[in-house]
């Protein structure tokens, strides 16, 4: 009875130890991973105040939802580009940092974004926000924007309606529906697996994971090419999302997707 009692004891102890140990773990790594978070944060402020598009590069995603855009690690460049030509003198700082793990992968951070486009000007404050793909080394930024972007552009949202599983690419992806957001997951369109792949959700499929959707504004002549259509959208693969972009090409009646598994 005794050397039972032992045995139990025993093991308790060893769990009891082992789930301390697991705890110190993962409290370690969200330790580290938010510092690779902050890490990033510091470098994105200190590439924008330096007009250093090279940093930058280094800090995106190949695909970023920007201010509610779906745009190309090329694009986001450009656009600061543009904000670096229009204002001679940029200045921001970040204040009231704030991290959100959504999974083991990403995290989310929310701060106040103080900004000057004059050296003697006043600061404008925004409530901003970051998404981030959390790696072994690094943090990237997947998405970027601000409460008041958010509010003006929802404002502006015109919903493309009437989209089901039986509705042909060519009804969706035409000049008619051109502004018109487009918002879909595979799974709603086939109910869970109870209808066969229709048009869409096999375009959604594209990407690899059934796990994804449409979700953004579609495009026309995107990247120049006349008749190709594009809508953003995301791809999900065990805890992890990223965002990808779809691509219709009118004329050959084909489809295709471009992202990347962060």
């Amino acid at each position: 009875m005794k050397k039972t009692l032992y045995i139990l004891i025993a093991m308790l102890l060893m769990t009891s130890a082992a789930s301390m140990a697991q705890k110190k773990d993962d409290a370690n790594i969200e330790k580290s991973n938010t510092q690779m978070c902050m890490n990033t944060l510091n470098s994105w402020t200190k590439a924008l105040n330096s007009r250093n598009l090279t940093q930058l590069e280094g800090l995106y995603s190949d695909i970023v939802l920007y201010y509610k855009s779906h745009l190309f690690k090329e694009q986001v460049l450009k656009s600061h580009n543009r904000l670096f030509k229009i204002y001679k003198y940029y200045e921001q700082r970040c204040e009231n940092v704030k991290v959100e793990f959504i999974n083991g992968c990403q995290a989310k951070l929310t701060f106040d974004k103080y900004v000057k486009t004059e050296k003697e000007g006043p600061e404008k404050r925004y409530q901003a926000y970051m998404l981030f793909a959390i790696g072994e080394e690094s943090a990237l930024i997947l998405a970027e924007s601000d409460a008041t972007t958010d509010a003006n552009k929802d404002k502006k949202v015109k919903l493309l309606t009437n989209v089901d599983n039986s509705t042909q690419l060519d009804a969706i992806f035409c000049d008619a529906n051109v502004g018109k957001t487009l918002r879909a997951s595979y799974w709603d369109l086939v109910e869970m697996g109870n209808k066969k792949d229709g048009p869409l959700a096999k375009m959604i499929l594209s990407n690899g994971f059934p796990r994804g959707g449409v979700d953004g504004i579609i495009i026309k002549d995107y990247g120049g090419k006349k008749g190709t259509y594009a809508c953003g959208g995301y791809a999900a693969g065990g805890e992890c999302y990223w965002y990808v972009i779809f691509l219709y090409d009118s004329v050959s009646k084909t489809f295709s997707c471009v992202g990347s598994d962060e």
